[in-house]
């Protein structure tokens, strides 16, 4: 992509970022119906602290405008800052070329960024650039940096 269109949001969300990850169907025996119940455990509450972060920071960053449920093309890059393992260098491994998956990550937040209400639906985000880097002390906080930019009218 050659450029970005209008900026919409830009924000840290702290935390430890998580996955969306495999679901399994559970059966209600009272019921009869079949529910599907994700494995990860941190997903909601991952999920919970972005759309809240993306919330806030809209109207710290636009206070006099109404947050917007965005129903166009979008383009989404996030920053996943991880914890790095003791037991892991940054000589050894400067890398976070093990768990967690960066799309898994990925899939999670849009989801969140559809929970928060700022996007109609993640599927208006037409480019998705995510990276996964540790999040090495003094400088930087474990968590996702987001930005979210509508699409220039000249790109297609």
């Amino acid at each position: 992509m050659s450029g970005h269109g209008s900026l919409v949001l830009a924000c840290h969300v702290d935390g430890i970022p998580a996955t969306k990850g495999s679901y399994r169907p559970v059966r209600n025996r009272r019921t009869g119906k079949t529910l599907l119940v994700g494995m990860n455990r941190h997903e909601h509450e991952w999920r919970s602290r972005v759309a809240r972060e993306v919330r806030s920071q809209w109207f710290t960053q636009h206070p006099t405008r109404p947050m917007p449920h965005l129903d166009t093309p979008l383009t989404v890059r996030a920053v996943f800052l991880l914890p790095r393992p003791k037991s892991v260098s940054p000589t050894a491994r400067p890398w976070p070329t093990v768990s967690p998956d960066v799309d898994k990550l990925a899939r999670c937040l849009l989801d969140a960024l559809t929970d928060s209400g700022l996007i109609k639906d993640d599927s208006r985000i037409i480019h998705l650039d995510a990276r996964k880097h540790y999040a090495d002390p003094p400088h930087k906080a474990a968590g996702a940096n987001i930005t979210i930019h509508t699409l220039d009218t000249e790109e297609s």
